[in-house]
């Protein structure tokens, strides 16, 4: 029995180890990795995934870790690690068992996100006109994470939001600098510069008096100035009273010494050459005088047409009476428009008196009345004459007698007892003459002493002081007024 026995567990012993030598036997390796991220040093932006993976080739029983920067992270073959500092960091891998060990390091450098702008103006050389608003606006189109702003002016913070807006005064007229500067929590920064150059905006003044025709009595105290309004950058002034420089400064008064017609004109020049005139034409009465305009002609269209208030010898079946543009503008009379030339429609090569009236019972301006037409007794009238000696009289249209002026640009002419010599003297040839014809003058018949006695006067304009016919040429009438 016990034989029996002891054979049965021979037998199961051979079977178990018959058994085992038949299966195959397995030998331990040392570790084989595969790195996804072959590179040893990577760059990356702040706060962006790195998936670092490690396969096992070979190898059994083996352990992985990882760590960043000397900290345990992970002990799996594979991690995704996001690096949130910035600077440089150190990954480190080891993979082992009993027979061996792989490691593989990495050099991680991490850089802040970019910051990235763009501008309402590009770069460059910018022009700017002083009163008006410069405005350059900043838009971050990334890495935008509590962005600081800042705006210098010539070296000089002056913003600190996405907007700069200046305006620019005449003191601040040249070059300047500016630049943005902007930086993010992460570092990163982005720059723009801009050159400015303030400039003025072209000379331009206001004047006063506002009006181009001053009526004064002798006596006042005109005061004229220009004042600058832009374009001021080393303005020089000049003042001319009849043509001649009077002042430079920025005004000019004048006095009014006599009766007449003056002109005042101003020039100003800056230091780039702009230039900027201005004209008045004062016409100075005897004191305490006042005077009615009859007429100026500038109402009127270039041509005949003036019927209405004028009636003029015919010639040629051509009526003399026409406004033209004013041939000979001078400092006395620069108006655009005057009536005449007589001679020009007329047969040069004979003589004539060649009238026109004029009707004083209307206004051209629309008033069917002259208003206190008693207390105006004298007619005032520019006349341009050329060489020729015409002798421009006045005659109360229903009498014979003609007269000369009392008042010949400003000085007194005896018109009783007139001479050539006289006459010569106070006329001024080729330019505008102010004559003032007085109806209370013995010349006049008593009859006819004041604007309320008459409807119509006419001027003899072709005939020379004797009272004779004269050939026709150049000869103008302009500014038709009547004088207390």
């Amino acid at each position: 029995m016990k034989y029996k026995k002891l054979l049965a567990a021979c037998l199961l012993t051979a079977a178990l180890s018959a058994c085992n030598e038949n299966e195959e036997r397995i030998e331990p390796k040392a570790p084989e990795i595969e790195f996804s991220v072959t590179d040893d040093v990577l760059n990356v932006l702040v706060g962006t995934p790195v998936e670092f993976r490690a396969t096992i080739v070979e190898g059994n029983d083996i352990s992985a870790i990882w760590t960043v920067d000397g900290e345990l992270v992970a002990t799996t073959p594979s991690l995704t690690w996001v690096f949130n500092k910035l600077g440089t960091s150190t990954v480190h891998f080891e993979a082992s068992n009993n027979l061996g060990k792989v490691e593989k390091d990495y050099t991680v450098n991490v850089a802040g996100v970019p910051l990235e702008i763009t501008c309402s103006l590009e770069e460059g050389t910018v022009e700017s006109v002083i009163g008006n608003t410069l405005e350059i606006s900043v838009t971050v189109t990334g890495g935008d994470k509590e962005t600081v702003h800042s705006w210098t002016l010539d070296g000089e913070v002056v913003g600190d939001g996405t907007l700069f807006s200046h305006v620019f005064t005449e003191e601040e007229i040249g070059t300047h600098s500016l630049e943005y500067r902007g930086e993010n929590i992460d570092g990163m920064t982005a720059q723009r510069s801009w050159t400015i150059n303030v400039i003025d905006l072209p000379l331009e003044l206001s004047y006063t008096p506002a009006g181009e025709s001053i009526d004064a009595m002798v006596g006042d105290n005109l005061t004229f100035s220009a004042k600058i309004i832009h374009g001021a950058g080393g303005a020089a002034f000049s003042w001319k009273l009849n043509g001649s420089e009077v002042s430079t400064s920025d005004s000019y008064t004048y006095d009014c010494p006599s009766i007449g017609s003056f002109m005042v004109s101003c020039s100003v020049t800056n230091a780039i050459g702009e230039t900027a005139d201005r004209n008045w034409t004062v016409n100075v009465a005897e004191k305490s005088e006042r005077s009615l305009l009859f007429d100026n002609f500038e109402g009127y269209e270039i041509g005949p047409g003036i019927g209405s208030y004028y009636i003029g010898n015919v010639a040629g079946g051509v009526s003399v009476t026409q406004v033209v543009e004013n041939p000979f503008k001078t400092a006395v009379n620069s108006s655009s428009k005057v009536l005449g030339d007589m001679g020009s429609i007329m047969n040069p090569n004979n003589s004539t008196s060649g009238y026109f009236k004029f009707k004083v019972n209307t206004m051209p301006d629309g008033k069917t009345e002259v208003p206190d037409r008693a207390r105006y007794t004298k007619v005032r009238v520019k006349v341009y004459i050329g060489e020729s000696g015409y002798t421009p009289l006045l005659q109360e249209d229903n009498k014979s007698t003609k007269s000369t002026p009392s008042i010949i640009n400003g000085i007194e002419f005896d018109t009783m007892n007139p001479t050539l010599d006289a006459w010569n003297a106070a006329i001024k040839t080729n330019d505008w003459n102010v004559f003032v014809y007085d109806l209370t003058s013995g010349k006049y018949s008593g009859e006819v002493n004041n604007l309320a006695q008459t409807g119509q006067f006419q001027f003899r304009v072709f005939v020379n002081f004797n009272n004779q016919n004269q050939k026709p040429a150049d000869i103008y009438f302009d500014d038709i007024e009547f004088v207390e």
